[in-house]
This record gives C-alpha cells, structure tokens and sequence, in this order.
C-alpha cells in the first residue's frame, strides 16, 4: 500500500472549523491535489498537519464520508482514502440549487478575474508558460473520463493564471474554480470537451499572439459558455 500523502494545509486559515475544514479538503480534490486513491495520514496526524483538533477533524471526515469523497478504513493500514464517486445525483443537485446564487455569483466572478489574467498572460507569458498551455491542451485531447477532462481544464486555466505573474491571481483562480466545481463535478453530466478544446485553443492563440484584448474576450466567451452549460445542469438538462 502506498504511503500517506502530505497535507499542504497553507490554504487552511487559523481556527477553522469542521466546514472550513470539509470545504479545504474537497478544493484539494476538486484541484487534483488529491486523487482516487490517495490516502490521507492517521487521524491524529492529520489534524496535526491541518493545525486542527481532533474532534473537528472527525467531524469533517464525517461529512466527507457521507458525500463519498472519502472512505475511512480502519485499522493499521486505514486511514481516509479518497474516493472516485457516484453520490446521489438528485440530493447534490438540492444542494446546488440551495447554492445557485452564490454559484452564479462565482461564474460572474471568474469572468471578471479570469479574463484579466488571460489579457496580462498575453503581455507577460514565457515560452515556459506557452509549453504548459499546450501541454494541457494535449492532455485534454486525450482526456477519456471527466475527472481526466477536468484536471486538464484546471491545468489550462491555472497556467494561464501563472503566467499572468500575479499570486493573488493564481490564488482567487483556484478558490473560485474549486468552490465551483466541488459539487457541481460529482453530478452525472458530460464534460463537453470538443467545445473546452476550441475555446482554448483560441485564447491560446491570443496569447501567444501577444493580444492582450483578444485573449480577454476569448476567455469571457468561454466563460459565458460554462454558465450556460452549468445553468443547464441546475434546469436537470
């Protein structure tokens, strides 16, 4: 069995509570920062690398268990293991739907900031930046399942984010995309990827370009499609 992965718990504030600590560790899988089949360190040392105490951490394990995120098992060998899950469709969409404000609130969000970040990676990208915006859009191609589309997605995105040279960019990209999709990505939909690849390939080209303006309407555009597609999921389409 392999060993427990490491918790970068930096992105955890002081004194969270078990929500705060539920909503962290969903973002780390939503990120592919942890995968199906990663297994997380004993309780005890855990809530140590999470700075948290252990009841709050039982707490949120709990939580995570009931949403199929994780499986606890026991033992010497336990220990919460992520999982690759089918939860219960119609509950998560109550869920979503209890959450569409906020939630379109974040497409609005990610239009404003993601598309700023695309215009300044147009100014700013390296042939580093370019090679891992290619690289992702590779990976997508050959993408087959959706988590696989959605991690290449993230890869695209966050590249971008990078290159623009801004952490407080790179850090609000990553919070708004994971507090999106957490939930949204475990329902049973299809990943549009044809439309993904398209719409990336022309803000790729827009930066590549050097064409600050084009790579920001392009990422608007793309932006624009997502929230149609993800209102079609709130509507059950």
């Amino acid at each position: 069995m392999s060993p427990p992965v490491e918790i970068d718990a930096s992105g955890l504030r002081a004194r969270s509570g078990h929500q705060d600590v539920v909503d962290f560790l969903r973002r780390e899988i939503s990120l592919g920062r942890l995968r199906p089949g990663d297994r997380l360190p004993a309780e005890r040392k855990l809530a140590a690398q999470l700075g948290i105490a252990r009841e709050t951490l039982r707490h949120a394990l709990r939580i995570l268990e009931e949403s199929g995120q994780i499986e606890v098992r026991r033992g010497a060998a336990g220990g919460p293991i992520v999982q690759q899950t089918e939860p219960d469709a119609e509950a998560l969409r109550r869920d979503i739907v209890s959450r569409e404000g906020s939630i379109i609130e974040l497409t609005e969000f990610r239009a404003i900031v993601e598309s700023a970040a695309a215009g300044l990676a147009a100014e700013r990208r390296s042939d580093d930046d370019v090679g891992r915006l290619e690289a992702a859009q590779v990976e997508l191609d050959a993408a087959v399942t959706k988590a696989e589309s959605r991690l290449a997605d993230q890869a695209f995105h966050l590249a971008i984010a990078h290159a623009a040279g801004n952490a407080m960019l790179v850090s609000s990209i990553e919070d708004a995309r994971a507090r999106m999709f957490d939930s949204v990505d475990l329902m049973p939909f299809e990943f549009i990827k044809e439309s993904s690849i398209g719409a990336h390939q022309r803000i790729l080209e827009a930066i590549k370009d050097g064409d600050a303006a084009r790579a920001a309407a392009e990422m608007r555009q793309h932006l624009a499609t997502t929230r149609q597609e993800f209102e079609r999921i709130i509507d059950g389409g």
